[in-house]
């Protein structure tokens, strides 16, 4: 029995990648999962391989920009699950552009995703955790990238920055009612919204040249640190950002 043990954990974008990994830590601590995505086939091979291994869990068809499809995914989980304990906003996007060339439908689906998608889901089950006395977790997966403009990345620095401040306000807000808010800030890890940039070699030793661990974290160690945020260890952690960037940032303005 884990520390999760009775408890259900929706996770948004749980099907692979950072939130895939966040799915199976929570598992693996006895949650039941929720896993709301929209690459059905990755979301059920993900639900179906915690089955095998005895976890409830159950997939549905998410577009977290769609309050529609948020809600009643969220209904559903409720009747399928049980009420959630824990959220994980992890669903996000990107699409590479400078200030001066961010197109203004790339700006919008950026916005909606990234940053109404953790609005709709905090507000939804931050609701239902009120209503039904549940004193919940909430983890956001930021970026670095909300807290230092990143090379062709404007709407999503954006988008994070605001992912940040959803994250504080529901922090504040929420806290009355022993529900915690939290984010995680890493610096990157190789997932389906980078990987097709980061397969040239060559874009890979650059960033990994400029960084000074030398490389990216994996999506495991990322999901390692917001795991520990929905922990009873984390008990009277609320309104922090993890900076999980070996130092990235900080590195930055460092001499010698």
């Amino acid at each position: 029995m884990g520390e999760h043990s009775g408890r259900v954990a929706i996770v948004t974008g749980g099907a692979k990648g950072i939130g895939g990994a966040i799915a199976d830590r929570l598992a693996a601590a006895g949650a039941a999962i929720a896993v709301f995505d929209v690459d059905d086939q990755a979301a059920q091979a993900r639900v179906e391989a915690l089955r095998e291994s005895g976890v409830p869990a159950h997939a549905w068809h998410v577009d977290v920009s769609s309050r529609s499809d948020v809600e009643a995914a969220v209904d559903a989980a409720e009747q399928e699950l049980g009420p959630a304990h824990i959220l994980v906003n992890n669903a996000g996007m990107i699409v590479f552009g400078s200030l001066l060339d961010c197109k203004d439908e790339d700006w919008d689906r950026m916005l909606a995703v990234d940053l109404f998608g953790v609005f709709v889901c905090t507000q939804t089950v931050g609701r239902r955790m009120v209503a039904n006395g549940i004193k919940g977790a909430i983890v956001n997966i930021g970026s670095t990238a909300s807290m230092k403009p990143a090379p062709q990345q404007f709407a999503y620095c954006v988008a994070k920055a605001g992912v940040k401040m959803v994250s504080d306000f529901a922090a504040a807000e929420l806290i009355e009612h022993g529900i915690r808010s939290n984010t995680v800030a890493p610096m990157g890890a190789v997932t389906d919204i980078n990987r097709e940039l980061l397969a040239d070699p060559a874009v890979m030793r650059a960033l990994e040249a400029a960084l000074p661990s030398g490389r990216l974290a994996t999506a495991d160690e990322i999901a390692a640190a917001a795991v520990w945020l929905c922990s009873d260890d984390a008990a009277y952690v609320s309104g922090a950002t993890i900076l999980h960037d070996a130092a990235a940032l900080t590195h930055a303005i460092w001499w010698r």
